[in-house]
């Protein structure tokens, strides 16, 4: 089977307008893999011999059109015969930039729209071939390079149709990630609330004869009971999530995904539910061993007991080999997950030592005149403080948190097209030289002007630093992507960058008129990258036959997002001139009947000029983003809201604590305002710690994450930094407060009966 696919302007005579497509002409048994589906059924344009068009249900709808209406293609009128359903191998929105189109091959040469200029790729399919795909593509691979074509097998596909998705499933892979080490640092703090109210029970059993070891295990079931339960709820509800999901990126699929039970996830997700909240919930349990039965005749008596060094190391070491596990088991390569897991160890270890260098600083340096303030930092380093705690749950939590937003933050500006209030708003490309000035003219019927424009000159990469490509393609250590050297090259030649470029490095050179020696161009940063080239270093383009030797006299960086003529290679002026070429412009039309009107009248001039309404692309682009924004938004308000309650788990920990401390400095005579306001300075420092910690540690692996797995520029938020630190501070203050509520009000006389 063959096919010849292109983007061309298609005329309604019905409705008098006109909409650029993607014109796909083919013939032969296409498709051999699933099925042209059309409605009516059965219409498949690869197998007729007369004008007819099967099109998107898009256009139909648009322009008001109906089956038997015609659609012209340059000079030829098409019957509608059908609306496409689908095609196998092809996205749900693989149309919805420009509608597909599909005519027989054998009517394509009446419509004029192929010629010298015009760029169009071929396809051509096989199936049932006695050798296998791989084989096939193997003994042919240098013929293959030479001729600049590519090959791809059905299993090439599959992996293409996934990888759209890849940077949404490392995110929301990462969301898991963060969801368990919030969730295990909540247990923790939850558990060590529980388990602070049952010491007077493990006192008591070891009066009646218990041991340590008996007593704790009692705890040790609880906890155990709680980590299935609950993880066995969570994979009730993942259950739910399979079902919603997939509705929710449906247009995002291109193929329909049934509900089933996969027993290997529902037993892996139970199995890491459940080993996290166990092995979180021990590190609060060890200091139940240490209780001493006295506890249970005199309540001062071991108010603190610790869990020996060796308890802790052991119960770290098993910590840290659960969670590298679970790391490797998450990422593509081992070694990632090993990374991942040390820098996760060093973080702990960072806040931990700074939260403990703080409390060593406060009492040994900080001793102000104010007797609040002084206070307040002296409940930060007294005996049963929660300092080490809290700082190290907050600053993980607002690690965690911050991080998952600032590669949100990345995700969504790639997704994110900005305001076009003064872009251009429709783009014209394949017009011809002896045309531009029929455009300026129409243009100008309509009050409107070419706001920028660029000659196109299409070529080849032939050589890079002397090397040829075949030569290149065939070296087993090549690190340039096949997709650059097999390209088509687009280029242009102006005296200076574009209003979206911006020169980098070296000198941009405007003109040139000697061929005696390499002609200077300007690429684009990203790309002289992939290339491995820098400034000074050598190319040879193909340009459609003429071999041209270059050197790069300058690296532009090219802002993308902005609706301009773009290129990777730009050429000085004095060289292309002569060579075969289109032009491609750029210009703002105030409303869409003005662009309809526009595109209408260029078709009936210049049937070849595309004519592309960029509001269309701006509109497909933000229904397709907008699922993906709120999938991301979602995970991350979700990881969000968890570690709020995190916090509040790991503030309450210290309740009991601030009651005593409370009643203490009410007995001395101090007011229930001077009470709140040390513990509202204590949760302000703790919050401000933390928070410091934590985004700065935030900023640097967002940045690290960023650039080499998810493949996004990333540039420091100073705004979102600030209000970050900001919710922070006052997120400790607030849930601390509502946490101690009560605490300044509550009468002396409780805590001296139970002392007594």
């Amino acid at each position: 089977a063959r096919e010849i696919r292109f983007t061309s302007m298609a005329y309604f005579p019905a409705a008098d307008q006109s909409r650029l497509i993607q014109l796909r002409a083919i013939s032969g048994g296409f498709p051999f893999y699933g099925a042209f589906e059309t409605e009516p059924a059965g219409a498949n344009p690869a197998q007729m011999e007369r004008p007819v068009i099967v099109l998107d249900p898009l256009l139909l709808v648009q322009y008001q059109l109906e089956i038997s209406d015609t659609v012209r293609l340059g000079q030829t009128d098409f019957e509608i015969i059908a609306t496409l359903v689908s095609v196998p191998g092809e996205a749900a929105f693989a149309g919805i930039f420009a509608p597909r189109a599909y005519i027989p091959l054998s009517q394509l040469e009446s419509t004029g729209l192929i010629g010298t200029g015009s760029i169009a790729f071929h396809r051509f399919y096989a199936a049932n071939t006695e050798q296998t795909p791989a084989s096939i593509i193997g003994e042919n691979e240098d013929f293959l390079a030479d001729n600049y074509l590519k090959a791809e097998t059905v299993e090439d596909q599959k992996e293409d149709v996934g990888r759209p998705l890849e940077n949404l499933n490392r995110f929301l892979s990462l969301v898991g990630f963060v969801a368990l080490l919030l969730g295990g640092v909540g247990i923790a703090g939850a558990a060590h609330s529980y388990l602070q109210q049952k010491r007077d029970t493990v006192a008591i059993l070891r009066c009646l004869g218990s041991s340590a070891r008996t007593a704790t295990r009692v705890f040790l079931v609880q906890i155990a009971a709680v980590a299935w339960v609950g993880s066995s709820v969570g994979v009730l509800l993942s259950l739910t999530c399979q079902a919603v999901l997939p509705r929710l990126l449906a247009p995002l699929i291109p193929f329909e995904i049934e509900f089933f039970i996969s027993w290997p996830s529902l037993a892996t997700g139970l199995i890491y539910g459940a080993g996290t909240a166990f092995i979180f919930g021990l590190f609060p349990l060890l200091p139940l061993r240490k209780i001493s039965p006295l506890r249970a005749l005199r309540a001062s008596f071991d108010t603190a007991p610790k869990g020996s060094s060796a308890d802790v190391r052991w119960l770290a070491v098993l910590t840290g080999a659960f969670l590298l596990l679970f790391c490797m088991s998450r990422t593509d390569h081992w070694w990632q997950g090993a990374v991942f897991a040390a820098c996760l160890g060093i973080v702990i270890a960072l806040l931990w030592g700074i939260a403990t260098l703080l409390k060593k600083a406060l009492k040994k340096f900080f001793n102000p005149k104010n007797y609040i303030l002084r206070q307040a930092a002296a409940n930060l380093h007294r005996p049963n403080n929660r300092t080490v705690y809290l700082t190290v749950s907050l600053g993980m939590g607002t690690f965690l948190i911050f991080t998952l937003m600032l590669i949100q933050t990345g995700l969504l500006q790639q997704t994110d097209i900005a305001s076009q209030n003064e872009e251009p708003n429709l783009l014209f490309f394949d017009v011809q030289p002896d045309q531009l000035d029929g455009l300026h003219q129409t243009l100008a019927e309509y009050d409107l002007s070419v706001m920028e424009s660029a000659p196109v000159v299409t070529m080849r990469l032939a050589a890079i630093k002397g090397r040829d490509l075949s030569e290149i393609k065939r070296d087993p250590d090549n690190k340039v992507d096949n997709w650059i050297m097999n390209r088509e090259w687009r280029s242009t030649y102006r005296g200076q960058p574009g209003s979206a470029e911006k020169v980098i490095a070296g000198d941009y050179v405007s003109e040139w008129n000697s061929f005696e020696e390499p002609v200077p161009v300007s690429l684009e940063d990203d790309m002289a990258r992939d290339m491995g080239v820098e400034v000074g270093d050598r190319l040879r383009y193909d340009i459609q036959g003429i071999p041209l030797e270059v050197i790069v006299s300058s690296l532009r960086r090219v802002d993308w997002t902005e609706l301009r003529p773009n290129f990777f290679a730009s050429f000085p002026l004095g060289v292309l001139e002569g060579a075969p070429q289109w032009w491609i412009a750029v210009t703002r039309t105030p409303d869409r009947a003005t662009t309809a009107a526009v595109q209408s009248a260029l078709f009936k001039q210049f049937s070849n000029v595309s004519a592309v309404d960029l509001n269309v692309v701006l509109d497909a682009l933000q229904t397709v983003f907008g699922r993906i924004n709120f999938a991301i938004q979602f995970m991350g308000f979700f990881t969000a809201a968890t570690g709020v309650i995190i916090l509040f788990n790991a503030l309450a920990t210290s309740r009991q604590s601030r009651i005593r401390e409370s009643v203490l400095l009410r007995t001395i005579g101090a007011s229930a305002s001077q009470i709140r306001s040390i513990m509202a300075i204590e949760y302000g420092l703790i919050g401000a710690i933390s928070g410091v910690v934590g985004i700065g540690l935030a900023i640097i692996a967002a940045g690290a994450l960023g650039i080499w797995v998810f493949k996004v520029d990333f540039t420091v938020p100073w705004l979102q930094i600030a209000v970050a630190f900001i919710s922070v501070v006052l997120l400790a203050l607030i849930t601390g407060m509502a946490g101690s509520r009560g605490i300044a009000q509550h009468p002396p006389l409780a805590i001296l009966r139970s002392e007594s």
